[in-house]
């Protein structure tokens, strides 16, 4: 026969494994926003770098200075541009 004292131990039981799933859920994406924030190499992205690795790497690629379309006013890198639809666009290649 069911009793006050199980009834209680049930939901006793329910909210522990209810309070676990949550605290494994966010475990878990804590690990993949850490995953997700290192690079390719496996190194960590400058946000996620400690104080002694802030200078001692060097950058993957070399900035590119960003110019105005004379077209249609935005700021694009010259190298990797595309067309912004535009008859006129000098990036239209």
């Amino acid at each position: 026969m069911i009793s006050l004292s199980k009834i209680i131990l049930l939901a006793l039981v329910i909210g522990a494994v209810w309070y676990g799933w949550r605290w494994v859920n966010r475990v878990q994406e804590i690990g993949r926003a850490r995953t997700a924030a290192r690079r390719p190499d496996g190194r960590r992205d400058a946000a996620g770098a400690s104080s002694r690795d802030s200078g001692t790497h060097t950058p993957a690629m070399e900035a590119e200075d960003m110019e105005k379309c004379p077209e249609c006013g935005a700021y694009v890198a010259p190298r990797s541009a595309v067309s912004c639809g535009r008859p006129a666009c000098p990036y239209g290649r």
